[in-house]
């Protein structure tokens, strides 16, 4: 299994320059947009998460727990955070095990999306919250439910990682394009 705390910041940089290229659609949208898309995508995975535990379908639990760790790269790049740094902070191993082991992934991810949700809405209603920081807790937790999750899968999350974003960018019309002009990627951490 990977170390993936020690590389967060490269799978950062990675997601980025994805982003970028990828989802031009979703990068170009204001921050506040752009994180509500995020809330989305992550009560569409809690979704599949719960799904795939009353189905006992573990090819769904990996596929959910890989997208949602894409998302949790794109939402720390969008509030300029250092998962890495955050991370430090939780009491999480380089497996992903963390002190919440016991509670089911799929709560636990429903429980932290609700949060995250929770964020954006108030932003709506400017209310008198401090929603960038409870952004910020609401991924830093999702971080670590998902790397719990991974753990707990047998999922070697970077290369999972890689592998499902290669099979996004495969369906870009332009890929072929886009490839020839990404000198910038981290190769030495996704091999």
């Amino acid at each position: 299994m990977t170390d993936v705390t020690g590389i967060l910041r490269d799978l950062q940089w990675h997601q980025l320059v994805h982003d970028d290229a990828y989802h031009r659609d979703i990068a170009s949208m204001p921050p506040a947009t752009r994180m509500k898309h995020f809330a989305l995508h992550m009560a569409k995975y809690a979704a599949y998460l719960l799904d795939a535990d009353d189905r006992n379908d573990s090819a769904l639990a990996e596929r959910a727990l890989v997208d949602a760790f894409a998302i949790i790269l794109a939402v720390g790049n969008t509030l300029g955070q250092d998962l890495s740094r955050d991370l430090a902070g939780r009491n999480v191993d380089i497996r992903g095990d963390n002190q919440e082991g016991s509670v089911p992934v799929w709560r636990a991810f429903i429980k932290e999306t609700g949060a995250l949700a929770k964020a954006c809405e108030s932003l709506d209603h400017i209310e008198d919250l401090p929603f960038k920081a409870l952004m910020k807790q609401a991924n830093t937790a999702l971080a670590a439910v998902v790397l719990h999750g991974a753990s707990v899968h047998g999922i070697d999350i970077v290369p999972a990682y890689k592998t499902r974003l290669r099979d996004v960018e495969k369906r870009s019309p332009f890929d072929d394009f886009i490839q020839q002009r990404q000198p910038v990627r981290n190769e030495n951490v996704l091999g």
